[in-house]
């Protein structure tokens, strides 16, 4: 074989294993920035609720779920109760704070049906929350929750009425 027939054949492979070392590093670049695109949107951004330091997490909520509540700033000359109250206007749950004890603070509450007239049935718990501020002079924040479960959410929330005497 003449050298510029080797030389060629050489020109050839090196041209080869450039052309597969190029597809090789975009099959590899391509996957890495897909992986980067589904670990972004695992983690879904938040709309808040704010009245003063208290904020709520997303408006619409579905049963079952979580309600986050946060609290960010408040003030060491405020003190007061954090009350939550269902779309019957009846309070279901409550949380104390004083701004000269604790100024940020987060808590979390779980809707569910109990055997009390006014919250029995999952019917009960649909429609326009409440959450109104007692020692302070922020508007309240509403929440919905809406006719729909998170998966799994139906075995926690069960219609009581039965059982309310």
């Amino acid at each position: 074989m003449s050298e510029d027939n080797f030389r060629s054949n050489m020109k050839k492979k090196l041209t080869y294993i450039i052309i597969a070392g190029v597809i090789v590093a975009i099959v590899f670049a391509s996957t890495y920035f897909a992986s980067l695109q589904t670990e972004k949107s695992a983690y879904k951004e938040f709309e808040y609720l704010t009245s003063g330091p208290f904020s709520v997490i997303e408006y619409q909520h579905k049963l079952g779920e979580d309600i986050h509540i946060i609290t960010h700033g408040i003030a060491p000359t405020e003190k007061g109760t954090i009350r939550v109250y269902t779309p019957k206007n009846v309070e279901y749950v409550s949380y104390p704070f004083d701004g000269s004890v604790k100024s940020d603070f987060n808590v979390y509450f779980k809707v569910t049906t109990s055997a009390r007239k006014d919250r029995c049935s999952p019917d009960d718990l649909i429609g326009i929350w409440t959450m109104r501020f007692e020692g302070v002079p922020y508007p309240p924040i509403q929440f919905e929750f809406i006719n729909e479960y998170i998966l799994g959410g139906e075995a926690n929330i069960k219609n009581l009425c039965q059982y309310v005497t």
